[in-house]
């Protein structure tokens, strides 16, 4: 969800029709990776999923991983991959992005207490994220889907600041900012195009 407002001004310039499909706490996937219990949310991606097979986009854009935390303990969960070879067998490409990092409380109030340049309100990046994505580990990956790792955008080579260029990256503990996915707008628009080859 977050992206949409780093995909808005793009589909705006290229005149393309960007439809959602969004449930708080329910990722694409085959299973609820947030809650093993939630049938709710499996329901509503086996819907979400027939509707984006009707519709014949030309791309899903999803996510690719999740639980960037200390450990690290980001991973790629089976259910994702299992969405990913159903689009594949459709033919529809898929670009993945690589989650963000999160934290244990609000980064907005560790700036306000703290200051914005306190490494206390970031995170070293190797503490969060593996030198190799999870999902380059994976051996079986279906050949429809790319991937948009936007980790240097959140992070220098290494920390993961709270606030970059004067702008808060984070609302909460874990949700990036409209106003700094706005700003990523440039850079996901070139990897969007390296990764789908328009």
């Amino acid at each position: 969800q977050q992206y949409v407002d780093a995909l808005q001004p793009i589909a705006e310039s290229r005149n393309w029709r960007l439809v959602t499909f969004l449930l708080g706490a329910c990722p694409f996937s085959t299973r609820s990776d947030t809650d093993p219990n939630n049938a709710g949310c499996v329901g509503w991606n086996q819907i979400a999923a027939d509707t984006i097979l009707a519709l014949h986009p030309d791309a899903v854009f999803t996510a690719a991983s999740r639980d960037v935390r200390p450990g690290p303990t980001e991973h790629t969960p089976a259910g994702y991959v299992e969405q990913w070879r159903r689009m594949n067998d459709a033919g529809v490409p898929v670009v993945a992005f690589r989650d963000n990092p999160r934290f244990a409380s609000s980064r907005p109030d560790c700036v306000q207490q703290l200051g914005a340049d306190a490494p206390e309100c970031g995170v070293a990046r190797a503490d969060v994220y593996a030198a190799t994505p999870p999902y380059e580990q994976i051996p079986d990956l279906p050949p429809n889907v790319s991937f948009l790792d936007m980790t240097d955008a959140l992070c220098d080579p290494e920390q993961c600041p709270a606030v970059v260029g004067n702008v808060l990256v984070y609302l909460d503990d874990n949700h990036v900012t409209a106003t700094y996915m706005r700003s990523m707008a440039p850079m996901v628009e070139e990897r969007l195009d390296q990764a789908l080859g328009w």
